[in-house]
């Protein structure tokens, strides 16, 4: 499991603990692999997860083969769809590439609500459409 934020902070203070982390060789996951391991935890196949997050099978295979990366649209239907928490989202967008979500912004925070409210997709999507905010479908090109 690793550290938290405070965690991380509190090791750098000290020149033992803080010459060892900053040693450590890094283990950055790729977005491919947290999303394999998301699956799996969830019990998921590959092709259950697309169906889940309305990812197309040609994209979503590309996808967990590390040929491409998923937009930040895609890996929060993917957090809805697997009912990730707020945290294992955030932290599926940071390595993706993605922004975290920002509960000052409107869409975000509607999202996160959702996730909060274990809300599925499509009630997501009907939260979103409600509110009005942009689609977690509008940016797929």
């Amino acid at each position: 499991m690793p550290d938290t934020t405070s965690e991380l902070f509190h090791r750098l203070k000290s020149w033992e603990s803080g010459r060892k982390l900053l040693n450590q060789e890094e283990t950055v996951s790729t977005c491919s692999q947290a999303l394999l391991e998301l699956l799996e935890k969830a019990g998921l196949s590959a092709p259950e997860w697309m169906t889940a997050a309305d990812v197309s099978k040609s994209y979503g295979y590309q996808i967990l083969r590390g040929e491409r990366v998923p937009g930040r649209d895609i890996l929060l239907r993917t957090a809805l769809a697997l009912g990730l928490s707020l945290k294992e989202t955030q932290r599926l967008l940071a390595v993706g590439g993605c922004g975290a979500l920002y509960p000052r912004v409107r869409r975000d925070a509607a999202v996160i609500f959702a996730l909060n409210q274990k809300m599925s997709l499509l009630q997501a999507e009907e939260l979103l459409s409600s509110l009005p905010e942009r689609s977690l479908y509008a940016g797929e090109h």
